[in-house]
């Protein structure tokens, strides 16, 4: 069996195994299912899930004894490593993406296209195994969210929320606490992993694409995971979303918020609230401008915390991201970010600035499994977000808090996107200061709309973007 076959009868055991899992998703909650049926539907999942574990091993037995050979092949006689090799192919592949040469020469030496490419109309463009792989899959510093969370590839991706049972169980309830029992019983036992688009664009000088090989793959493969870093923490700690992507963020999911009289008391609330079973394994995810902050607040009270790790005065390990202006406080092996095994690598060329537009496509998801794993640490009511909408000329911007939205010290600014930047609108708009902005046609026929949202000039929250028809 060649190579290309062992993929597409992976790709057919994962449709198949996607179909069942669908059906039982659906089926789980129709009380005029036979539970036997459910039973025997799921039994076949997992027996299709072995077969292509089984089939998957072979497969990658066979693309790094293909690619292995290759290597040596290439490296033979003229004093090459194997990393060396790899690097030359890496930026053979990298050229012909920006030049539009013929890259299938050079797919050989980094894993062969993934199956079924014709379904993503985009074959040409896909990248080889072990560049989407190393790219999309592989850890890096510049997210810190990737420091706690679990990353995945996996087509369909669907886990159990609680991975652990107790046997003669009565209750849910008896395995862990009250809260997490209702979460599971309102939503379901399994977590489905959907497929959102997510695109990175980089920018790299000709004086690159024509340099040496080592400097190409380090400029292009850098900048590429700290796009793809960005956009994670984008969505992981957004305040304001649309319906579609809200799901992925810590602030948009009804995480319950702990409050306290400053930020290290929010912390030590919101771990004393965490039922046990996650408090074992609690992190903080912060600001270190936040921590830094409150040494300054003591005043010299304590002299000892200026030198503390933030770990030691907590109990708990101390993560931080500039994105978490909200301290969360969890166990973040409930939170995972899956990607789909299949990425696209595309280039344009701006001749006149002479530069190589690269453009990374891939799909995938950021699922938090529990809400009940984790806390939000609050030191003040605060703007979670808000929601933008448009009714004729009028947009209106409705605020989310962390509790009852308050009666006053709500500020609105309503700002318009010109180019790539957000700028306040001028003084001729009606209601620019008020949750309610009227526009003009046709004017504003196809501009784009958001409101900033700053309660008591410390939490600030931004609406999702909206577009006026045009």
């Amino acid at each position: 069996m060649t190579l290309f076959e062992l993929k597409e009868k992976i790709a057919t055991l994962n449709a198949a195994i996607k179909a069942d899992a669908d059906w039982i998703a659906e089926k789980a909650a129709d009380p005029t299912v036979k539970m036997d049926d459910i039973n025997a539907k799921t039994a076949h999942r997992d027996e299709l899930v072995a077969r292509r574990d089984l089939l998957q091993k072979q497969h990658d037995e066979m693309e790094e004894a293909q690619r292995n050979a290759v290597a040596m092949k290439a490296g033979s006689g003229n004093g090459m490593t194997e990393k060396d090799v790899i690097v030359k192919n890496k930026a053979a592949f990298y050229r012909a993406v920006a030049t539009g040469e013929d890259r299938s020469k050079v797919y050989a030496g980094l894993g062969a296209i993934p199956a079924a490419s014709a379904d993503l109309g985009n074959g040409s463009a896909l990248l080889p195994s072990t560049l989407s792989s190393e790219l999309i899959a592989e850890p890096f510093e510049e997210n810190s969210l990737r420091r706690v969370e679990q990353t995945s590839q996996i087509a369909g991706l669907e886990e159990p929320r609680i991975s652990f049972a107790i046997d003669d169980e009565d209750l849910l309830e008896d395995v862990i606490d009250f809260e997490t029992a209702k979460e599971i019983e309102a939503t379901a036992d399994t977590v489905t992993y959907g497929r959102y688009k997510t695109k990175v664009k980089i920018k790299v000088s000709d004086t690159v694409i024509m340099g040496t090989d080592t400097n190409l793959v380090n400029t292009i493969e850098n900048e590429l995971r700290s796009g793809l870093a960005r956009k994670e923490k984008l969505r992981a700690f957004a305040k304001s979303a649309d319906d579609t992507h809200k799901h992925m963020s810590f602030y948009m999911n009804g995480i319950k918020g702990v409050t306290g009289a400053n930020i290290v008391a929010a912390i030590m609330a919101a771990l004393g609230d965490l039922p046990d079973a996650f408090r074992a394994n609690a992190k903080v995810m912060m600001r270190s401008a936040d921590w830094y902050t409150y040494l300054q607040t003591l005043n010299g009270t304590n002299n000892e915390l200026f030198t503390a790790k933030p770990e030691e005065v907590l109990g708990v390990p101390v993560i931080f991201n500039d994105k978490a202006d909200i301290p969360i406080v969890g166990d973040f092996s409930y939170a995972k970010q899956n990607y789909e095994p299949v990425a696209t690598l595309k280039s344009d060329e701006d001749i006149d600035k002479g530069v190589y537009m690269y453009v990374l496509t891939a799909w995938g998801d950021h699922q938090i499994k529990l809400k009940s794993a984790f806390r939000l640490a609050i030191t003040d009511l605060a703007v979670i977000g808000g929601v933008a909408k448009i009714n004729g000329a009028l947009i209106k911007a409705t605020p989310a808090f962390n509790g009852e939205t308050p009666s006053s010290g709500i500020a609105y600014t309503w700002q318009v996107l010109t180019g790539d930047s957000w700028g306040d609108v001028d003084s001729g708009y009606t209601g620019k200061d008020t949750d309610t902005l009227t526009t003009t046609s046709p004017t504003d026929d196809g501009a784009t709309f958001r409101c900033k949202i700053v309660y008591n000039s410390a939490s600030t929250a931004y609406t999702n973007a909206v577009t006026m028809p045009e």
